[in-house]
């Protein structure tokens, strides 16, 4: 880079007008004068011949070697030109084989977020931009979802899905090619004015792994046309180099939450219930009384008979039809998982108990109010079994707090005169 720039300063010096250029236009102006005063001597007819060839010959000579000598200086600044450019490709060739070499020493072993983080600057280093998107597209490449942006705007472009056939990133998947969108006339069509008010050029590359489309690769930069048919070049060159990157980030990701979701209901599993606990367990440890917390273990009261009854696939539906509605009244910040069977299990950061007896009867009166549909012709309504526990109070650690509230879920199935929920009134001991 640095010799790149010498070179174009020393072009830039042998450019400017210098000595040559000034006896130019001397000996020019001495010629003309010669010829005028030749025209008016006292000399006879074959003098004056004689003495205008020699100031013809004398001229041309000078005007030949001028030639060759600016022509000399054209050949070094196009050689200059070429190792410029070479340089400069070779610097770009360097940065892809960063990105060469990032994808076999890392490979599938770091997160999608992890990933861009650790790319995202190398491609700003071979193609500038402002923002950074990552489309991925789902199984049946109807849809692309921006799994992660980077830059400008970043949050609002974050999860936001579009359709496969629209957009730069929606012609980019389709044509398979790399594709420029000056004055984002393509995405104004998708993305709300808001997102991309401050941009004017995109540029997008297909994601390619063993021949196939995964995925796309957006930019936007706020200038206009900032992306030329060497940028196409570039960007295709740096899709190559990222797909298997991105890839298998993603293929780590979509593994890591399957271990950690119920393949039924599609919510959090009993180890990602411990997880999100043991956490919040931590924050109410700091904090003590001003961070209080609580847990609900849930069951379906005689889920096994209604098993038996209408069979296993209308009770697979039942399962998560009641994993939904228990969901919906929950909190934000609540925390709903799937354990074995029917039983479902939440964590209530900075819940009381007071707050938790809320939770539960807004969630029993959107049970009574809106029953399971069998089918067209027969609804049964959901009764739900609770048991509660609180941190501090009833234990401090996660299996104490879970073993109390299955046990006060136990004991509510037993007392019909109760309100399913049994508050133990012998504090925990410490």
């Amino acid at each position: 880079m640095i010799q790149a720039k010498q070179n174009d300063f020393a072009r830039q010096n042998r450019r400017k007008p210098g000595a040559f250029d000034f006896l130019l236009v001397i000996v020019s102006l001495f010629a003309l004068a010669a010829t005028f005063f030749l025209s008016y001597a006292d000399f006879d007819y074959r003098t004056k011949t004689i003495v205008f060839l020699v100031i013809a010959g004398l001229y041309l000579a000078f005007c030949f070697f001028e030639y060759f000598r600016s022509r000399k200086i054209e050949i070094e600044d196009r050689a200059d030109e070429i190792l410029s450019e070479s340089e400069a490709d070779t610097e770009i060739q360097n940065r892809l084989l960063a990105l060469e070499e990032a994808n076999r020493f890392f490979g599938a072993s770091l997160k999608p977020a992890d990933m861009l983080r650790l790319v995202s600057s190398r491609i700003n280093e071979i193609v500038p931009f402002d923002a950074c998107l990552f489309f991925a597209a789902d199984d049946n490449k109807e849809f692309l979802k921006i799994e992660f942006a980077y830059g400008a705007n970043a949050r609002d472009f974050t999860n936001l899905e579009i359709n496969a056939e629209k957009g730069a990133a929606g012609k980019t998947f389709l044509s398979g090619k790399a594709f420029t969108d000056e004055g984002l006339i393509n995405d104004k069509t998708i993305y709300a004015k808001d997102f991309i008010k401050d941009f004017q050029t995109s540029i997008s590359a297909p994601l390619l792994r063993r021949g196939e489309i995964t995925g796309v690769l957006q930019l936007f930069s706020s200038k206009s046309k900032a992306y030329d048919k060497k940028s196409l070049e570039l960007i295709e060159a740096v899709g190559e180099r990222v797909a298997p990157l991105f890839a298998g980030s993603i293929a780590l990701e979509r593994s890591l939450s399957n271990a950690l979701t119920d393949s039924l209901t599609a919510l959090p599993n009993e180890r990602a219930f411990y997880l999100v606990l043991e956490t919040q367990i931590a924050e109410s440890t700091r904090f003590q009384l001003e961070r209080p917390l609580s847990v609900l273990s849930v069951d379906i009261s005689e889920f096994s008979e209604f098993n038996q009854r209408f069979g296993h696939a209308t009770g697979d539906r039942f399962l998560t039809d009641t994993g939904q509605k228990i969901k919906n009244q929950l909190r934000q910040m609540d925390f709903l998982a799937r354990s074995a069977g029917d039983e479902f299990l939440v964590v209530l950061p900075t819940a009381n108990e007071k707050i938790t007896e809320e939770i539960v009867e807004r969630i029993k009166r959107a049970f009574l109010t809106k029953p399971f549909e069998i089918d067209e012709n027969e609804k049964v309504f959901i009764k739900l079994n609770f048991g509660a526990a609180t941190f501090g109070r009833d234990g401090e650690t996660a299996p104490q707090l879970l073993r109390t509230a299955i046990l006060r879920k136990q004991q509510s199935k037993s007392d019909e005169q109760s309100n399913n929920i049994l508050w133990f009134p012998k504090e925990y001991p410490n």
